[in-house]
């Protein structure tokens, strides 16, 4: 069966080949890894049991480093090394886990991950959220390898998926079920997922989201100076952050900018788009739309001149400081939600207590948006007019919008706990695995 995976994933690559292609001569997102990817990393030659921490992408990576420094911490015997999906992702891993074997997930070719398993040779493997892939999955089952999902969700539609592979595939179906497997879910939905791919009650778990317990509830005060001062952020300044945007966005922050910057001199604004591939592209919009890009690398590299303030805009094109950025903001816009990509993780601000604003469109973060919501923690804006209205509203009202963000922060704090339930399930596994027990 793992050949009808192949066949179907080949089928699929020959058919979008033109466009893969492209992408890989025009974008080093789709270049980055490519020899990782097909199979071909360094053999791992330690004589430790290793851990193999798979996360997708940044968040992951993010949500994945508690667990790296608490199996460290307790199991100093065993190995961890790191995987990941994005070129993004990686330069956040490398830059965690500079100590570690850092590499990107093999591609999910029968032949790709069995020879990726003989190299890295893993005891246990941890995989973030839900990276459950077929060929992978089936490897690690034959080879009798124990899979962890911690921070685990299961959308319908991949409810649906995996439901429909397992009555074509008894091999993925056994590999799904494996007594030596572990689920440990977000949420009550999760796990009823779970259960309902036949998955026994026994290995599934309800241990909550992980994510609220690496968000930061404060950034160190030197750290916040150095980028004040770096940035020539005055005390009397007011900072307007776009967070992961996306096309499309830029230009409604910097039109709601150049609103209310004719009213409030003293309004900064910083963007930090979510791709830092796209910072040519938003660099020019900012020229085009009358105003001055002023790079972060830019001003670390050279003694940059500040010429007006009023017409610069800061555009950040480093990756993996957006939690440290968000320090200086005392209005956050949260982007890929005025557009159709699903929002990204409004929690971040929410945990440094700033007001939060985003668009329509969340559907990645549903969970998120309904607990901010409903603690009026938030704001969500439908169009360009509505998020004008709310910046100048807090800006008139600084009383209320440090209401909110004391009420997001709150909203952060009641959900913390979830690394360590996932801890106690891990070490139970470890220590098991480590006496022979698994």
């Amino acid at each position: 069966m793992p050949l009808l995976f192949d066949s179907i994933y080949l089928t699929a690559s020959v058919l979008g080949s033109p466009y893969l292609l492209f992408k890989m001569l025009s974008n080093e997102r789709y270049r980055a890894g490519l020899n990782q990817r097909f199979g071909v990393t360094t053999e791992r030659v330690s004589n430790k049991p290793g851990i193999w921490i798979h996360g997708a992408s940044v968040g992951e990576v993010i949500t994945a480093k508690s667990i790296v420094e608490k199996t460290d911490e307790e199991f100093p015997e065993w190995e961890t090394f790191i995987s990941t999906s994005t070129n993004t992702g990686f330069s956040v891993a490398k830059k965690n886990f500079c100590n570690k074997t850092v590499f990107y997930f093999p591609v999910d070719l029968s032949w790709i991950t069995k020879k990726a398993l003989l190299q890295i040779k893993p005891s246990c493997i941890i995989l973030i959220e839900l990276e459950i892939w077929p060929n992978f999955l089936v490897s690690a089952y034959k080879k009798n390898i124990p899979v962890i999902i911690v921070n685990g969700r299961i959308s319908n539609k991949s409810f649906i998926t995996y439901r429909t592979i397992s009555l074509f595939s008894k091999i993925f179906c056994d590999s799904l079920t494996n007594e030596m497997n572990t689920y440990c879910a977000r949420t009550d939905l999760d796990a009823q997922r779970f259960r309902n791919l036949r998955i026994p009650s026994k290995q599934v778990f309800v241990t909550g989201t992980m994510k609220y317990d690496n968000i930061q509830t404060r950034i160190d005060e030197n750290i916040e100076k150095e980028l004040k001062d770096l940035f020539q952020i005055e005390n009397n300044d007011l900072v307007l952050i776009g967070g992961s945007t996306h096309e499309g966005e830029e230009e409604i922050l910097i039109r709601v900018f150049e609103r209310l910057s004719k009213i409030y001199s003293n309004l900064r604004l910083i963007v930090v788009p979510r791709h830092i591939e796209r910072t040519r592209d938003v660099s020019k919009l900012i020229e085009k739309m009358g105003f001055i890009p002023v790079l972060k690398t830019v001003i670390e590299d050279s003694n940059y001149k500040w010429q007006n303030t009023k017409k610069e805009i800061i555009l950040i094109n480093t990756v993996g400081d957006l939690g440290k950025i968000y320090s200086l903001a005392n209005f956050v816009f949260v982007g890929r939600s005025l557009v159709p990509f699903g929002g990204q993780n409004m929690m971040e601000p929410a945990g440094l207590g700033k007001p939060v604003v985003f668009g329509p469109h969340i559907f990645n973060f549903k969970e998120e948006v309904n607990l901010l919501l409903q603690n009026g923690a938030a704001k969500m804006v439908e169009t360009e007019e509505e998020l004008f209205k709310t910046i100048e509203f807090f800006i008139m009202n600084p009383d209320a919008a440090k209401e909110m963000g004391l009420k997001a922060q709150k909203v952060v704090n009641e959900k913390r706990g979830a690394t360590e339930r996932n801890m106690d399930i891990i070490r139970e596994i470890l220590k098991n695995k480590s006496s022979g027990r698994l």
